[in-house]
């Protein structure tokens, strides 16, 4: 999860993910004749006369594809920075950067056309995305949206780093890439721990890094909401009070978020939020539905460093306030009204 990973650990668990990868992939590309027909004619079967399983096959053999990439070409990157002596140098996270940057763009070349996943964003929230550098806050609906941050900052010409939660680490091209490029993967269950692998974020971002986190720390489910809201009221009264409200996500984990605001005292915050995959609770159920016919909408805000209180109890609070103001906007953009203005944040929730 981190370099203090040991060393056996890590490989015993690249041992086995990496061959896995390999060979579905050679597996795919070898048998995508077969799949695809397969594929073709399930869909007929079912009447689906767009083909969402033949979209969706084809989406997940790129995929494959990407992160045997990014496998194959992790020990010529690492030959080419000192046997692996210069890893933590600019000149090797650059290199590694733009392979990163390659494989998430044409995934989502791959999903626009595939899937019909694209992304409308106003120019009021372009603008608010410009680094300083900045934490991210994302919300957390589904595996797609994992890639919204980078995809947006990549657009604009800057970097991403992720916190990101060490189950992941099974995927060998996040575990090769992702970890070199500066991400950190931090435990699910382990709050000391996590906190501590964020804290050398204070030296290594710049004026055109973003560090993006999801302060839900899950996938947003109807039925997680309400036993974490009453996790929270029994342990926190007050909290569970101004949090009650919430309808579309999952109250947020304020550990992970303070760390990184204590490790980055200079930064200011980017909130995003984005309505569309909310019915897709699964891949699966995206796929479905694949080509999807509206576009995700998409929101930011910013708010300077300067603005975020100091006091951890005030923090906790403001990380509500804003979680508040992003479920209020969901909710708009689900049951639209008259005044509601698609891809414009509401009025600031008290």
């Amino acid at each position: 999860m981190s370099e203090a990973e040991p060393f056996a650990v890590r490989w015993k668990r690249r041992l086995r993910t990496i061959p896995i990868m390999l060979a579905a992939t050679a597996a795919l590309v070898l048998l995508s004749p077969v799949v695809l027909t397969a594929a073709a004619i399930a869909d007929l079967a079912r009447g689906r006369r767009r083909f969402p399983t033949v979209r969706l096959s084809m989406f997940a053999m790129q995929y494959a594809v990407n992160d045997s990439a990014e496998i194959l070409l992790a020990p010529v990157l690492w030959m080419v920075a000192g046997f692996g002596t210069l890893l933590d140098g600019p000149a090797s996270i650059r290199r590694h950067q733009r392979l990163q940057e390659w494989s998430v763009a044409v995934l989502a070349r791959r999903a626009e056309r595939l899937l019909g996943v694209c992304l409308d964003l106003d120019a009021q929230s372009t603008a608010a995305l410009t680094p300083g550098p900045v934490i991210v806050l994302c919300r957390h609906v589904s595996i797609v949206d994992a890639s919204i941050p980078t995809l947006l900052y990549q657009r604009l010409g800057h970097h991403t780093r992720g916190v990101i939660m060490a189950e992941l680490l099974a995927d060998p091209g996040f575990d090769l890439i992702y970890r070199r490029t500066g991400s950190v993967f931090i435990p699910r269950d382990n709050g000391p721990e996590a906190i501590a692998l964020l804290q050398p974020l204070r030296h290594s971002v710049d004026r055109s890094t973003a560090v993006v986190i999801y302060p839900e720390g899950r996938l947003y489910r109807a039925e997680l909401r309400v036993r974490f809201l009453t996790k929270i009221a029994g342990a926190d009264p007050g909290r569970g009070r101004r949090l009650a409200t919430l309808r579309h996500v999952l109250p947020p984990r304020p550990g992970g978020v303070l760390a990184l605001l204590d490790a980055i005292p200079s930064a200011d915050v980017v909130v995003i939020a984005h309505a569309g995959l909310d019915q897709f609770a699964r891949f699966t159920d995206l796929a479905r539905a694949a080509p999807l016919a509206r576009p995700l909408t998409v929101t930011a805000w910013r708010i300077r460093s300067a603005d975020i209180p100091h006091d951890p109890m005030e923090r906790v609070a403001w990380l509500d306030e804003q979680w508040l103001r992003v479920d209020e906007w969901i909710d708009q953009q689900l049951t639209p009204t008259p005044t509601a203005h698609p891809g414009k944040a509401p009025p600031r929730v008290s």
